[in-house]
């Protein structure tokens, strides 16, 4: 699971080793007990269009909890295969338990880095700001500091460059390669 990705270093958030962070530097934004989990999204992305799939909370109203769009062109190839413009690959999107967080498969995609797949986290209806409690002057500072990050390594987290706050209530960022993404902002 630990391919690394192409970013920016966060030397304004003061990060260690290159942006590398351990899980316990995090605040991981968590659902809210009370929240319904949503369910692993498995769907077609076809090469030859722009691909946009929710997953959702299963709730009365399927409010989202993820959204994920994969732009024409933007799988090149899977395990060593080449994948053209009319071709399609079955992708697996997989809830982290109780978090804003997501596996995406399968490990072995490559994706175009001119047209990368992207993920925004809908947080307003079950998300527990108050995880952060004197670590920030509010629910709003923490909400403002929230990213995306990508496991390294087990237990390693690299913010994903250019990903944070998305109009209200949300998180987005690009996804370089498939593994596990959370939403969390530096302790």
């Amino acid at each position: 699971m630990g391919l690394a990705l192409v970013f920016s270093a966060c030397t304004d958030l003061g990060l260690p080793d290159g942006g590398v962070v351990g899980t316990a530097d995090l605040f991981i934004l968590p659902l809210q007990s009370t929240a319904p989990a949503p369910a692993t999204g498995t769907f077609v992305v076809l090469n030859d269009r722009t691909v946009v799939r929710q997953i959702i909370h299963q709730d009365a109203f399927n409010t989202p909890f993820l959204e994920l769009r994969f732009p024409g062109g933007s799988i090149v190839q899977v395990g060593g295969t080449p994948i053209g413009p009319s071709d399609s690959v079955t992708v697996v999107a997989q809830p982290a338990g109780g978090t804003y967080g997501v596996r995406l498969s399968p490990g072995d995609l490559e994706f175009d880095s001119s047209a990368l797949p992207s993920v925004r986290f809908f947080y307003g209806q079950y998300g527990d700001l108050n995880v952060s409690s004197g670590a920030f002057d509010s629910p709003g500072d923490y909400a403002d500091a929230l990213a995306l990050w990508y496991e390294v390594t087990p237990g390693r987290w690299e913010r994903v460059a250019g990903s944070g706050p998305d109009g209200i209530d949300a998180v987005l960022g690009s996804l370089a390669q498939p593994g596990t993404y959370l939403v969390a902002a530096v302790r």
